[in-house]
């Protein structure tokens, strides 16, 4: 097994598009230091909120040299390798190692909902052809399918994997997953909003949506989660309300609006997403005035 230490927040990066569906880099590499300077301890390339769905291999491939480079060593870099076909899941990884990512998210096979004989046989057949260490990624909603604990240990065993992100939404497999796997697998929640419990529990970080708009925020609540004090709750009231920005349209689209209400404009969506409707725009618009979050815009 890979020796890894990640711990802490690891923001997924939207990926800015110009007006004409294009990348914009300069705006990526702008996000990417934002980043780090609001206590990033990762980031994630072409991650679902990074829409990797939308993007072409080269593009993926792109970014995830673009960030390593643009990262310098500075922290590590995950790149997003899931999707439909395992020999495109392999050519992932393949660009991942080569562009120097310290580490590949992968999903289950998307769409064909394995049973679990079948997703262990899936994991085994990545981790057999790529040395890139991988963190599995739990994703029942998006996914169809749930990377039960049981399942989690089993597949602790395979050498390259290293973490496991889970977005079950239930903290109570996040403590059966911390106490099967926690000595052998980095544990990561996929919701800022389940910072404090999963802290409470012995998660060692968090795969990060709201930190590319309010760094501060959601470093001041990991900071601050474990010690009761009143000002986790008053932190915690800002990260719901972040999170119910995003609920006010499909979630990647509505961070990206929220961003941009913000003044952290990374463009809109690709296809399949289109640009909030403007009774959607106007919902967020009022979460964040009736929120203050516009006090975090400058983050």
């Amino acid at each position: 097994m890979a020796n890894v230490n990640w711990s802490g927040i690891f923001p997924v990066l939207v990926t800015p598009f110009d007006a004409d569906g294009s990348i914009n880099e300069t705006r990526y590499k702008e996000l990417i230091d934002d980043a780090i300077a609001n206590g990033a301890q990762g980031v994630v390339a072409a991650g679902s909120t990074g829409e990797f769905y939308a993007l072409t291999k080269d593009e993926r491939a792109r970014l995830y040299k673009l960030t390593v480079n643009h990262a310098a060593g500075r922290v590590p870099v995950l790149a997003g390798v899931a999707d439909l076909r395992v020999e495109d899941v392999l050519e992932a990884c393949q660009s991942a190692v080569a562009a120097g990512c310290a580490g590949g998210m992968i999903l289950p096979p998307i769409y064909a909902m394995p049973s679990p004989r079948e997703i262990i046989a899936f994991f085994e057949y990545i981790s057999r052809n790529t040395p890139l260490p991988l963190m599995l990624y739990n994703s029942p909603r998006r996914a169809g399918v749930d990377i039960t604990p049981a399942l989690v240990e089993q597949l602790s065993a395979l050498p390259t994997v290293v973490a496991i992100k889970d977005s079950s939404g239930a903290i109570t497999q996040v403590s059966e997953l911390v106490q099967r796997v926690g000595d052998k697998l980095r544990v990561f929640v996929g919701y800022e909003t389940m910072i404090v419990p999963a802290r409470a529990v012995g998660a060692h970080g968090v795969i990060a949506m709201a930190h590319q708009i309010a760094g501060p925020l959601i470093r001041d609540y990991w900071d601050k989660a474990l010690t009761g004090d009143k000002a986790v709750e008053d932190l915690g009231r800002d990260v719901f309300a972040f999170y119910r920005c995003f609920q006010s349209g499909a979630y990647y689209a509505a961070i990206k609006e929220t961003m941009s209400q913000l003044g952290r404009d990374a463009g809109g969506p690709r296809l399949p997403l289109l640009p909030l409707a403007d009774e959607q725009k106007a919902a967020i618009s009022k979460i964040i005035a009736d929120a203050g979050l516009v006090r975090w815009a400058k983050g």
